[in-house]
């Protein structure tokens, strides 16, 4: 019988396979190398992109500044605008609300003033009716106002006077101001002061108040 010895074989395919397995890892290693240095190239690349584009916003929003000036500089100035906004119309309000139309209460019963009025609408309503125009010469401390009442523009006045034509001097310069309207005499009611020895009358007015 004859022997053949397979050793040396057997060895030269495990060193070949063993080769092969090694050129196998080696490929396997490259190729992760060529993806990794691919894939860090392209993530530099975007941040880069990403960086650009920052600086670009950046420089936009540096020359809108200096276009249209500082952002909370004019958000400032808005505000502080709108405040001195609000505070003139409430000097509005004073102007053509309660505080002016005391004041026109008070003209009213001074002497040489009078109530604010149109002068061509007056002088037309002459015209047609000589006994609606007041007395400038009228002396207003003849009558005195005893209580004002105010609510929801509705208006009762009370007072004292020396007699009944002095409160019909009031009721007409009443008529005639910008600030009254529907204005009416409900009454007079004669009165006598025994330590004084004086006589008036007192009378209530109700009218509309315009402002």
């Amino acid at each position: 019988m004859i022997r053949i010895n397979l050793l040396p074989v057997k060895a030269a395919k495990r060193r070949e396979q063993g080769q092969r397995q090694l050129l196998a890892g080696a490929i396997v290693f490259t190729l992760s190398i060529v993806a990794l240095i691919a894939f860090h190239t392209t993530a530099q690349s975007e941040m880069s992109d990403l960086e650009n584009a920052n600086r670009g916003l950046e420089k936009a929003i540096a020359e809108l500044k200096r276009d249209i000036g500082d952002y909370d500089q004019v958000d400032a100035d808005r505000k502080q605008l709108l405040r001195q906004k609000q505070a003139i119309i409430q000097l509005e309000n004073n102007r053509s609300g309660p505080v002016w139309m005391m004041r026109e209460l008070s003209d009213t019963l001074t002497r040489g003033k009078g109530p604010t009025f149109n002068k061509e609408e007056y002088e037309t309503q002459l015209k047609k009716d000589p006994n609606a125009g007041f007395n400038p010469n009228w002396e207003s401390k003849r009558l005195w106002i005893l209580s004002y009442e105010e609510k929801q523009h509705a208006v009762k006045i009370r007072g004292g006077a020396k007699g009944d034509e002095d409160v019909a001097e009031f009721l007409k310069r009443l008529k005639q101001s910008a600030f009254f309207s529907e204005v009416y005499w409900l009454k007079t009611e004669p009165q006598f002061d025994s330590k004084l020895n004086v006589s008036f009358v007192t009378f209530d007015v109700t009218c509309k108040v315009n402002y």
